[in-house]
């Protein structure tokens, strides 16, 4: 027997606020089915409440830590890192996902991590503790970045899961329900048209990779699609584990074709049908794959339950679309739009200011059509984000090449400091900053407006009635009710006050439907 022989594998995974981990629930699942004992613990929210979760590890005296996720969550695995050194850890620690696999150097360098996940990380991860175990040669596991005190070595390649039949089952019980169950009750403060108080949704993963090369993305890996019967056999498990009644498929293009469109609509039909309970669902495509989709099956995915389709429309300005290589048209875009509204199905959408060469004329463009969209369907909802070129887009090669951006090093500190999507960390836009930052309020400023316009006064009172008691709640939540001792009386109010807050929701939220002629 080894000194690892019987260490666990810990991963940390950032704090779960309403989508559920695929990556972590993968990777476990993956470790688990090879017999593998894995501890998922959850990075808090705040650094000061870091110290805990170092100790917790600390503890835990594990034969590997792993962190992961997209690139914003770098800053907060450096800070981590560096406690667990200073603690004098015990055990090597392995980084992934999006922050890695770009720019594997800087990320080791930059956290001080051992080892880097190149690409997919189920079966790396696995051979490289499978590699810890045995006391063997890291070196020897392909899709590695290695640190070597000052310089990092690439093993080279890794495998990565072909046929998505062959993933593993999550391990659903190592995260907790509460945190990605109730998806509509995190949502109360948006007004969303299309979650609803009580509901409890269940997400489903539906591929990996992208086929298309849009300027500002990342996701470039060989497109891969889950088979339907199993992304469906999947839901017939989760609704009544967790008393679902809504399903979240997250993946850009789930509905990718008419094709896939008629079999998942289907087959909901028929697990409507088998479970006796209607089931509602949200799903991700793009404005030319919705193009293709008649109008009777987009009939049928509306009376099977299809509440919401999310869609980028990035630009309301077609030469913006043209030189994001978005491939898509404005025609399509408001066609698109107006189907949906048709059917009662609701969107929900994106616009992005700063692009390439964007003029005013282009974010005036963008404003134009989003005013236009918003008085013809009063419940469309939209995000805003100013354009930020994540290492592995196109966008931030030519930021590096064009000199916008110096280094690596230089993106690092913009993001940390700036917040990556919310604001402005580097200006491919023909405007000035300030006058970038500004356009991006007037483009929140009018679409409040205009939302406030087209559900009128009761619907928006409503609405601004349940964010006010939601932030109100999470208030004493926070400063009270988790410094409460535990003791009955104590527990007892806690109860009787939770229960009138949902019960006071519950209210609101069948109102707002009433009001905003929403059904489903």
């Amino acid at each position: 027997m080894t000194q690892h022989e019987r260490k666990a594998v810990i991963l940390v995974c950032p704090e779960i606020s309403y989508a559920f981990p695929f990556s972590f629930g993968y990777l476990a699942g993956y470790l688990k089915q090879a017999g593998e004992e894995v501890r998922i613990l959850f990075r808090p929210p705040f650094p000061g409440q870091y110290k805990r979760l170092v100790k917790q590890i600390l503890d835990l005296n594990p034969i590997l830590v792993g962190f992961g996720s997209l690139y914003p969550d770098l800053r907060p695995t450096r800070e981590l890192i560096g406690m667990l050194d200073q603690a004098k850890r015990q055990f090597p620690i392995v980084i992934g996902g999006q922050m890695v696999s770009p720019i594997p150097e800087f990320v080791l360098q930059i956290t001080g991590a051992d080892f880097g996940v190149i690409g997919e990380g189920e079966i790396i991860l696995h051979d490289l503790v499978v590699t810890l175990r045995e006391n063997k040669d890291p070196h020897s596991v392909r899709g590695l970045a290695i640190r070597e005190r000052d310089k990092v070595v690439l093993t080279g390649p890794g495998p990565f899961i072909k046929d998505l039949s062959k993933l593993p089952p999550i391990p659903y019980e190592l995260f907790p329900e509460d945190k990605f169950v109730p998806i509509g009750r995190f949502y109360t403060s948006r007004g969303d048209a299309h979650w609803h108080y009580n509901d409890r949704v269940v997400s489903i993963h539906g591929g990996r990779g992208c086929p298309y090369r849009c300027n500002f993305c990342y996701h470039h890996s060989q497109m891969r699609y889950r088979a339907i019967s199993d992304m469906i056999r999947e839901a017939e498990d989760l609704i009544p584990r967790y008393n679902a009644n809504v399903l979240y498929f997250g993946d850009d293009l789930v509905f990718a074709t008419p094709k896939r469109a008629r079999e998942m609509t289907d087959t909901l039909r028929q697990l409507t049908r088998q479970l006796n309970r209607r089931v509602g669902y949200s799903v991700q495509t793009r404005f030319d794959a919705l193009e293709q989709i008649d109008d009777d099956l987009l009939c049928e995915m509306k009376e099977t339950g299809c509440r919401v389709v999310g869609l980028g429309i990035e630009s309301g300005s077609q030469r913006i679309l043209d030189i994001m290589n978005k491939r898509i048209t404005v025609d399509q875009i408001k066609s698109g739009l107006a189907r949906l509204k048709q059917v009662g199905i609701v969107p929900t959408v994106t616009i992005m200011v700063g692009q390439l060469s964007e003029t005013r004329e282009d974010v005036e463009a963008s404003i134009a059509l989003m005013r236009e969209s918003v008085r013809n369907d009063k419940n469309i909802q939209y995000g805003f984000t100013i354009t930020t070129p994540y290492p592995g887009s196109p966008l931030y090669s030519l930021a590096l090449e064009k000199g916008y951006l110096r280094d690596h090093q230089d993106f690092y500190d913009r993001c940390g400091t700036l917040g990556g999507f919310s604001n402005l960390t580097v200006n491919f836009s023909e405007m000035s900053d300030e006058e970038l930052i500004t356009l991006r309020g007037r483009l929140w400023q009018i679409y409040l407006e205009e939302k406030k316009w087209a559900l009128g006064w009761k619907a928006w009172t409503v609405e601004s009635a349940r964010g006010f008691l939601e932030r109100w709640d999470r208030r004493l939540n926070n400063r009270i009710f988790s410094k409460l001792p535990s003791h009955g009386l104590t527990e007892t109010v806690v109860s009787v006050y939770k229960k009138t807050y949902d019960s006071v929701q519950l209210v609101l939220d069948a109102w707002r439907l009433h009001l905003r002629g929403i059904c489903n």
